[in-house]
């Protein structure tokens, strides 16, 4: 009889993606209030200052809504977009960069594929958490309007998949934390105000509208105003279809961003 150990059958793809996924959960949760806390209270402040305050002085309605109802839905899609995209820039460049932790990840039977598909599931996991908390806190100001709001984790956790990726695809190409300001400030800021938070695309310059239309941050802000508010509160005739794009373009930005961040572990 051989004295050889049987050889140990490598975990399944689910049980990888699974310790990458628990592995960023147990860093995180260490301080958890003190991460959760922006998330959570920037969109309740904006929503006090801008949708109440600024509010009580616009006497139109919005989409068929009073402003700070109109805005509801946005800010839930702001916060699952900065939830994911800080994570899968800073959070993601400082683990390659600086703490060398996929390295240390890649000594164990995990490969590339599994470090950035699990963490991609982690920062998906992130935009569903805050986007319910979020959802409560809307819930509470009477702007959660029909049963469908029970989508909303789900929603924020396919647009946190789509910004993921767009950020991973970013972090692919950058050599300093320090540029990761471009990507803030000329990226996301803008596409934020401009995609429907706080007036509708339709106002826009023409030609600036249908620019908006192109962006994932419009489609997600549609999706969340359809099982927030409802369809008669859509800014276009076609927002059923805004889900199957954010389907789409999490399927796809999230393949696309993991592929890149392989080939940057690789280099």
């Amino acid at each position: 009889m051989s004295d050889a150990a049987p050889a140990r059958r490598a975990p399944s793809k689910a049980v990888r993606l699974r310790a990458v996924w628990y592995r960023h959960w147990k860093v995180y949760s260490k301080f958890i209030v003190a991460n959760a806390t922006p998330a959570v209270l920037e969109p309740t402040f904006f929503l006090l200052a801008v949708g109440f305050g600024l509010g009580r002085y616009i006497h139109r309605e919005f989409n068929g809504l009073e402003y700070d109802a109109y805005m509801a839905p946005a800010l839930l899609a702001m916060t699952s977009m900065y939830t994911a995209a800080f994570e899968a820039s800073y959070g993601t460049f400082i683990r390659l960069r600086y703490q060398k932790a996929y390295e240390g990840m890649l000594a164990t039977p995990l490969t590339r594929h599994d470090i950035f598909t699990g963490e991609l599931l982690w920062c998906g996991s992130k935009g569903l958490l805050f986007s319910s908390i979020v959802a409560l806190v809307l819930l509470a100001f009477g702007h959660l309007r029909t049963p469908w709001a029970v989508l909303v984790p789900a929603i924020g956790f396919l647009n946190s998949i789509v910004f993921a990726g767009i950020s991973y695809l970013v972090t692919s190409w950058v050599k300093n934390i320090n540029h990761f300001q471009f990507y803030f400030t000329i990226g996301l800021t803008p596409l934020g105000l401009l995609s429907g938070l706080v007036f509708p695309v339709r106002e826009l310059p023409y030609g600036l509208e249908y620019a908006a239309y192109a962006t994932p941050l419009f489609h997600t802000i549609e999706t969340f105003r359809l099982v927030v508010s409802g369809p008669a509160h859509t800014s276009v005739a076609w927002a059923w279809a805004c889900p199957l794009v954010l389907v789409t373009m999490a399927i796809v930005l999230g393949a696309l961003g993991v592929r890149r961040m392989k080939g940057r572990l690789k280099a």
